[in-house]
């Protein structure tokens, strides 16, 4: 049982280590490729052809294509602009955040919800589980559960 456990624990290490290498060699890596910012700008540019037409161009600079949005004739918008959908246009800088109000029957769900979330956490620390928290940290790092359970349960 006990080099089980001790396996298991130099297993959990070895991955922590291996972990924070990979996380040195890709902040190295990304530090040599980010390098200065102007002599990584590109210009493309492909070959096309340019067809002249008076016609098209007569019709968009009498503005023969815009319609008014909400019926207002002094706001003018392309008959294809997606703005045409909109009832109102917002103003950006009078955005309001919204307080929601929460019943009392919503607040005992939520508590409910959050006991629920944390019951197994709660049970294993009053157990006195002293790997614990090595094994959250394991879990945030590596976003996969299955690590978690699977040393978990072999130390606690």
């Amino acid at each position: 049982m006990w080099h089980e456990a001790r396996r298991s624990e130099k297993k959990v290490h070895e991955m922590m280590d291996a972990a924070r290498k990979r996380a040195q060699r890709r902040a190295i890596y990304l530090a040599k490729r980010r390098g200065d910012p102007s002599q990584s700008i590109q210009a493309v540019g492909t070959r096309c052809r340019i067809h002249r037409d008076d016609a098209l161009y007569q019709a968009s600079e009498d503005q023969q294509g815009l319609i008014p949005w909400n019926g207002k004739q002094d706001i003018m918008i392309d008959r294809f602009d997606g703005r045409a959908l909109l009832d109102f246009i917002r103003d950006g800088s009078t955005r309001r955040h919204r307080v929601s109000e929460i019943t009392e029957e919503e607040e005992e769900l939520e508590e409910f919800v959050s006991f629920e979330r944390y019951r197994d956490l709660i049970k294993h620390r009053r157990r006195g589980c002293r790997y614990f928290f090595l094994f959250v940290i394991i879990c945030l790092i590596y976003n996969n559960f299955l690590y978690f359970f699977s040393f978990f349960w072999v130390f606690c």
